[in-house]
């Protein structure tokens, strides 16, 4: 059988102290982790994480939204937003061809925030360095949510965080159209080479499901996955969504054969995005939402 070991974080809010327990499920035939782990051993009390190094955009932009950005002390080369979070020290790209770990343990973080998937190569050494580590999961606008209390609890702020959750559901609930009539049919293109789209377990499936419209690809499990091209033309999605960083343009999706008979290419409802916005489950995502509405409503 495997063994618990938490690792408690205390802040101390108006004459009491809050315990967030970061924990690891250790099996006998390696390491089974939940949402949040711990990198160190045995049972002790800290204060609230004071030096985080946070290794995705997305991460960084929900520490700063939730009043924690003075407790972030690196993050990686790709953060642009919030402004403030710009100037801070990098540790390198978003995966692990550029990241340096030795970079990160030479900011002696006390919390490092990791993307699951992206980051899980780090994690056995951020461990053996008894170093604590937050996995972020943000499969769904649901789960970005869980996350943002998490991280305000974590980090002392977790009146922010609640606040910042209401805020999102009120935008969220004045987006949500009714299920009658025919749902707009979207293609969200993430490559073209090979074509490769959203497919139901990735949070822009629902960030589309959200704005009143019906992802193409939702029936497919797998978050991106690799698509055909008959199959695309085959569903003949009335809006095609391309991102502003693969550097196509609405023309070259129009001069791809047999795509001039899509309706949304004969209709003109090809639109570039921004895909830091749409690309990165943090607290913009209710923007993406009200941005890809409003393309449905002009469609």
């Amino acid at each position: 059988m495997g063994c618990v070991r938490p690792l408690f974080f205390r802040c101390s809010m108006k004459k009491q102290s809050l315990y967030v327990f970061l924990f690891a499920i250790f099996l006998l035939a390696g390491c089974s982790k939940k949402n949040v782990a711990g990198g160190k051993t045995g049972t002790g009390e800290l204060e609230a994480p004071q030096r985080i190094v946070a290794l995705s955009p997305a991460s960084v932009e929900i520490l700063f939204a939730i009043g924690a950005g003075n407790q972030v002390v690196a993050v990686s080369d790709l953060t642009d937003y919030p402004p403030e979070a710009v100037s801070l020290p990098k540790v390198g790209g978003f995966d692990g061809k550029t990241l340096s770990m030795e970079k990160i343990i030479s900011y002696k973080p006390d919390l490092v925030y990791l993307a699951e998937g992206m980051h899980n190569f780090l994690i056995q050494e951020l461990e053996a360095n008894k170093i604590a580590y937050y996995v972020s999961k943000g499969s769904s606008i649901a789960s970005v949510e869980g996350e943002i209390i998490d991280l305000g609890k974590i980090t002392c702020h977790e009146k922010e965080a609640k606040i910042l959750v209401t805020e999102m559901k009120q935008k969220l609930s004045s987006f949500r159209k009714s299920d009658d009539g025919e749902k707009v049919t979207v293609y969200y293109e993430v490559w073209n080479a090979p074509y490769m789209s959203v497919g139901s377990t990735s949070f822009i499936n629902d960030v589309i499901t959200c704005a009143g419209a019906k992802n193409i690809f939702a029936d497919l499990k797998e978050p991106y996955p690799i698509v055909s091209e008959e199959t695309i033309i085959a569903r003949n999605p009335d809006l095609i969504i391309l991102t502003a960083s693969s550097a196509l343009t609405v023309q070259s999706v129009a001069n791809r054969p047999a795509w001039a008979n899509l309706k949304a290419v004969k209709n003109n409802k090809v639109f570039l995005i921004d895909d830091n916005l749409y690309s990165r489950p943090g607290p913009r995502i209710v923007d993406a939402v009200l941005d890809l509405e409003n393309h449905i409503k002009n469609n």
